[in-house]
């Protein structure tokens, strides 16, 4: 799907605005891990490694929007681990697009279609669903038969309601 000309424009306008300012270095992204946490164990994901205490941790909505706010850019990456796992994603995504922020929600597609509900498309949400190559290569990259099959699931049902979708791909 196409970047929509609201974000090209914004994004134009900010460093156009940091350039006006003397600027020559800004964040255009703010990435945003909320959690560590996973529903995958990825062979080459060294965040899977993480003593279990870290992998249990996440922010507060309330860190998260301190942070994006203190960063200043106009589009929000959400990665993960599995952003979707985050108890109160959905909350974070409404408050961001309140600001305005346009944000790629990263995925690795296996919660998507039944976390669907909790959000509403619009012009300001992304989700970027990893898939790995082709079926054989990205089950096996993700160490789990099915996960193709699933994500390319939850992409239709997404596309379906209106979500814009792209996709983080390795060939």
């Amino acid at each position: 799907m196409p970047v929509p000309i609201s974000q090209m424009w914004t994004v134009a306008n900010y460093v156009v605005r940091q350039r006006l300012k003397g600027r020559t270095h800004y964040p255009l992204v703010a990435m945003l891990e909320p959690l560590y946490r996973c529903n995958l164990a990825c062979a080459g994901c060294g965040k899977i490694q993480y003593p279990s205490n870290i992998l249990k941790s996440q922010l507060s909505v309330e860190e998260c929007l301190r942070a994006v706010d203190d960063c200043g850019a106009p589009m929000v990456s959400i990665p993960g681990g599995e952003p979707l796992m985050h108890p109160e994603i959905d909350e974070l995504v409404r408050e961001l697009v309140a600001r305005k922020k346009y944000i790629y929600l990263c995925t690795n597609g296996l919660l998507l279609e039944e976390k669907l509900h909790l959000f509403e498309p619009t012009k300001y949400l992304s989700f970027s669903v990893h898939m790995d190559g082709l079926k054989e290569d990205h089950d096996r990259s993700v160490c789990r038969d099915g996960t193709y099959d699933t994500a390319y699931r939850a992409i239709q049902a997404a596309l379906a309601r209106g979500f814009r979708i792209t996709t983080n791909t390795t060939l």
